[in-house]
């Protein structure tokens, strides 16, 4: 019994540790704009704490295997336990099912319909109902050259930078927030969720992990 209960006290040990510093891995397929915008918020996170976000890219792959591929790297680290899959409806065949297969995983998706510029387009304005990537960019670089002056290139390395110190990163949370509840009265698929992210729950988690770490 004395041992069992040690055993039981180091895995409420282990529990603790995690709910106060659990570490975060996000894996993308998308090896500039996503990968630029995530590098961009980890830049801003005390050295002494970068290493609790890790960024993988997994590219030029099967997205179907993109859950196996973040078990294995959740496997070589233990302290990574919020593990964040980032990818956007117009580049998975079966979308809703890789969600619910990546939550059956216990792991979170950040997920855009149609793409990841939806999310960033929420930093200037409400999200529209916009159902192709195609559009949804367009849209983007006219908005984001209204609202910064600059050219939007999805290769762009201070893409994060430019959005907060020209556009409203707490709006943006508001605004996507919004959408999502207020779409998902009417449907309860991803794929039907036109114009809807939850990129911002993830960017939500990090700033408040930052702030409680600061």
């Amino acid at each position: 019994m004395k041992k069992a209960n040690r055993l039981t006290e180091k895995r409420s040990e282990r529990k603790k540790v995690f709910l106060r510093s659990g570490a975060y891995l996000i894996v993308t397929d998308a090896e500039k704009t996503e990968k630029n915008y995530f590098e961009g918020i980890k830049n801003i996170i005390p050295d002494s704490l970068k290493n609790d976000l890790q960024i993988k890219i997994y590219s030029n792959k099967a997205l179907s295997k993109i859950i196996d591929f973040a078990a294995e790297e959740r496997n070589k680290d233990e302290r990574f336990r919020d593990i964040w899959l980032v990818f956007d409806r117009d580049e998975v065949k079966n979308f809703d099912e890789l969600i619910e297969e990546a939550k059956e995983s216990k792991m979170n998706v950040g997920w855009s319909n149609p793409c990841f510029e939806i999310w960033l387009m929420s930093y200037f304005k409400n999200l529209e109902n916009i159902s192709t990537s195609k559009k949804c960019c367009d849209t983007f670089e006219k908005v984001f050259q209204d609202n910064t002056g600059k050219k939007y290139k999805k290769s762009e390395e201070k893409i994060y930078n430019i959005l907060c110190e020209s556009g409203d990163e707490n709006k943006a949370i508001e605004r996507s927030r919004e959408k999502y509840h207020q779409v998902r009265k009417d449907y309860s698929h991803p794929s039907k969720m036109i114009g809807c992210t939850t990129v911002y729950k993830l960017v939500e988690e990090l700033k408040k992990k930052i702030e409680l770490k600061k």
